[in-house]
């Protein structure tokens, strides 16, 4: 994966297509990732990991 070559971590990136209309969905995406972040701990590309 292209973004694993610069040094990054693809747990911390997610693409999601969301219509304006689908409201609930990017509730649920949102909640989700902001999970899977917290349980990832801070980035260690900042020197906090």
């Amino acid at each position: 994966m292209l973004i694993q070559q610069f040094g990054y971590d693809p747990d911390r990136l997610r693409l999601e297509w969301i219509s304006a209309g689908e409201g609930e969905k990017f509730q649920k995406t949102i909640t989700e990732f902001t999970e899977t972040i917290n349980e990832l701990g801070p980035t260690p590309m900042r020197g906090g990991g």
